[in-house]
């Protein structure tokens, strides 16, 4: 990192974009006094060195004057390249641009975002780890595994050679899950928090793809994304959490309310519930009789700044009959969230 004194914060940003620096807070930090003009030039200079870091502290501090600079054909295709060879900021650019990008330009960004969350998901869910059945069939021509043991039993006790009808197959069948995620977008949700919620929502999708599952969200008020008896569809899920508007308050009895509506259709006591959440109530009744209803509701606590919300989220998935996972770290919430599914 270059190091400050008599240079100036424009030229000490202008080398940092030129030999790939990558650090956000100092990016952010020479930045703060940047005018629209200053803005608007290095932010030319971030995206002709396919810097999106850089990019993404200028749509922080001078979103007006970055829209205008990403909003061409040389800003897609850039911004798309780069975030193909694996650089983050994408999605998170389009957070920060959403309200300053028009036409299409914002859908094309949101398709971006969009791929870029799924594919990120897909890596984080990953393939054959889910449970299985497992149960012993007649065995069939095709059927890749036996029972050793019990075929060796069943031939001793009949006393004569082994024949097709005495090998003892085995099947294993991906166990079929019945759930309800519940998720807070309430107003602390932005930036990097808003991307961790739709990558968490794009796991959640994509995992139980196969299954019956329901989706809700809260802020001030909860509303259902997808009811547990209607087609899944990944695209819908993740667009709406990138639309999303985070409210200034934090409903978590209406959102369990409304998700408990959604899991008693499952039919099933083996069901259950996932709630996702700082865990700080300041709208709505008191969530705590909402959370009793449930079978297997395990609450998933996402970074806050109060004590009540440790608390809080401890009694409600107590209350649940669940689990409790803290994280430390938005960007640790969709692996922690796998981990919950995989043990659902």
């Amino acid at each position: 990192m270059v190091l400050s004194g008599a240079i100036s914060d424009e030229k000490l940003f202008e080398s940092e974009v030129r030999t790939g620096g990558n650090d956000f807070p100092y990016f952010v930090r020479l930045g703060r006094m940047f005018d629209y003009a200053t803005a608007k030039k290095l932010a030319e200079r971030a995206l002709q060195h396919a810097n999106l870091t850089a990019l993404q502290a200028l749509a922080q501090l001078q979103p007006v004057a970055t829209s205008e600079v990403v909003s061409t054909a040389d800003g897609v295709r850039i911004i798309s390249r780069a975030t193909r060879h694996g650089q983050a900021s994408g999605p998170q650019l389009f957070f920060l641009l959403r309200h300053q990008l028009r036409g299409q330009y914002r859908r094309i960004f949101r398709e971006l975002a969009r791929s870029t969350i799924i594919r990120s998901a897909i890596r984080i869910s990953g393939q054959g780890l889910r449970p299985e059945i497992v149960t012993q069939v007649p065995f069939y021509p095709g059927l890749d595994e036996f029972d050793l043991e019990a075929t060796l039993e069943d031939t001793l006790n009949k006393g004569d050679l082994a024949t097709y009808a005495d090998i003892v197959g085995v099947e294993r069948i991906a166990q079929r899950k019945i759930g309800t995620i519940i998720l807070d977008t309430s107003g602390s949700i932005s930036g990097s928090k808003l991307l961790a919620a739709a990558t968490a929502a794009a796991v959640a999708a994509y995992h139980l793809r196969h299954d019956k599952y329901a989706f809700v969200a809260f802020n001030t008020l909860a509303s259902t994304i997808k009811g547990m008896n209607q087609p899944a569809n990944i695209d819908h899920i993740v667009d709406t959490i990138l639309d999303t508007e985070p409210a200034g308050y934090t409903n978590i009895a209406d959102g369990l309310q409304r998700g408990y509506e959604q899991y008693r259709r499952a039919g099933r006591r083996e069901s259950w519930a996932i709630l996702i959440t700082d865990g700080i109530a300041n709208r709505g009744g008191d969530p705590e009789p909402h959370a009793r209803r449930f079978h297997s509701l395990h609450v998933l606590q996402t970074p806050g700044t109060y004590a009540q919300g440790d608390e809080t989220c401890q009694r409600l998935a107590r209350l649940g009959g669940g689990r409790h996972i803290k994280v430390q770290d938005h960007t640790t919430v969709p692996r922690a969230l796998i981990h919950l599914l995989y043990r659902s």
